[in-house]
């Protein structure tokens, strides 16, 4: 019973001497603001450097990702009319049906790897409405081209297998040509006037992608574009058999070249052995396109880090300089202490807390300071700028690590003074 009183009695006395060197150590501090506030530029600057830089990384990697997502090539590979190379295919040629909406179907029942299969045929013309004269691209999509590109509406609904069956004159609209045509006013149910032909608005498209991700001005066009039912297309605006392209999307992202050579005999097979096509692997394209934008934001990550590395160390000199000097100007009062019982340990703590203390003050005004500069950065960003909790205690946790590093040698010289050396000075 009485062991466990002095156990506790302990643990207390540990604890109020912990408390005591805190309050010494941030009187300390504060007793010499000027000196303690150039002391920690460097650890200001270096912290706010950790911070903004984790979160800008963190954002541009989220926006690079959403971006190449948002433009819907992902496990998309599309299949487009490319005349044989090969002299005895080209003689050939007249046997294949070429690229049409007969694929579709071929693909669809033989493919065991694609999982949804759309068609494709693109014009320009004329685009009237509300006053407003534009010339635009005009798509004919089947319905599933929606799936297939990842394509979403904000408002009204996709073309539907119904409007391809029966061959209807609706629309729907890209994002940026429904602003131009109709500015702030909702166009569902209104007409547009394409090419000589009259459609009703049934839909508005989404944005595409973002700023981060490009794919060579097609999510531009759509965004400014028209898209029909390919039945319509065929009907009323340019007419033929033959489709512009093949799209096709497969879950099995993992073994895209297999899906790729599955892809190419299956549509050779529709065309009675003829390569009148070329399949170009969309996915894998993009995908490298995104893995070296990566590669180029770690490059840049090991130049911000060395920068937030270098304010930091300038920091870490500027406490460890401090520290001595503190240590220079106290030693009537480490005499003292010694000399009525205080610890090495006492004395250790003490002087190791307070650089600590110097640091982590440091870190939280860089933090700070990082917080707010990443607000004034957000507005740039289309998906925002949200701080980044890791940046925060990354760069607390360096602050910390500084200030201990700092201030273990002048510590240990503070500990290690016997009472006389200190009383003598």
């Amino acid at each position: 019973m009485g062991t466990g009183a002095m156990g506790n009695g302990s643990n207390s006395g540990g604890k109020l001497a912990i408390r005591e060197a805190i309050r010494t150590s941030l009187a300390e501090v504060w007793a010499h603001k000027l000196r303690s506030s150039l002391t920690l530029v460097g650890v200001i600057l270096g912290t706010m450097a950790v911070v903004i830089m984790v979160t800008l990384i963190e954002g541009i990697k989220v926006m690079v990702w959403e971006g190449f997502y948002g433009l819907g090539y992902d496990g998309v590979m599309f299949v487009t009319y490319r005349p044989p190379d090969d002299p005895t295919e080209r003689k050939k040629l007249f046997q294949s049906r070429g690229l049409t909406v007969r694929d579709v179907a071929d693909l669809e029942a033989w493919g065991e790897s694609f999982q949804h299969v759309a068609a494709l045929n693109a014009t320009e013309t004329v685009v009237l409405a509300e006053g407003e004269q534009l010339r635009a691209r005009v798509y004919g999509v089947t319905p599933s081209y929606a799936v297939v590109r990842n394509r979403q509406v904000t408002k009204g609904r996709w073309l539907a297998e119904g409007d391809q069956r029966e061959r209807r004159k609706v629309a729907v609209l890209g994002a940026e040509l429904a602003e131009k045509l109709f500015g702030t006013q909702d166009p569902i149910g209104r007409n547009v006037k394409v090419g000589n032909d009259v459609f009703r608005v049934v839909g508005v498209e989404s944005r595409i992608g973002n700023n981060m991700a490009n794919d060579g001005g097609w999510s531009r066009r759509e965004m400014n574009g028209v898209l029909v039912p390919l039945a319509t297309f065929r009907a009323y605006i340019r007419g033929g058999q033959r489709i512009g392209a093949l799209m096709i999307r497969t879950d099995n992202k993992e073994q895209l070249a297999a899906v790729e050579a599955e892809l190419e005999r299956l549509v050779r097979r529709a065309h009675a052995g003829v390569g009148d096509f070329r399949v170009q692997d969309v996915a894998s394209e993009m995908l490298k396109a995104s893995k070296e934008i990566t590669e180029l934001i770690r490059n840049w990550t090991v130049v911000l880090a060395s920068m937030a590395g270098i304010s930091l160390l300038v920091g870490g000199v500027g406490i460890y300089s401090v520290m001595k000097i503190s240590l220079v100007e106290r030693l009537f009062e480490i005499g003292l202490r010694k000399a009525i019982g205080a610890s090495d340990r006492a004395i250790l703590t003490q002087f190791l807390i307070e650089s600590v203390s110097l640091s982590a003050l440091g870190g939280v005004v860089g933090c700070s300071l990082g917080a707010a500069l990443a607000a004034v950065l957000s507005p740039f960003f289309e998906a925002g700028l949200p701080l980044s909790p890791l940046g925060l205690a990354l760069g607390i946790s360096f602050a910390v690590a500084v200030g201990a590093f700092a201030g273990v040698f002048p510590s240990l010289a503070a500990a290690r003074l016997t009472p006389v050396e200190a009383l003598r000075g």
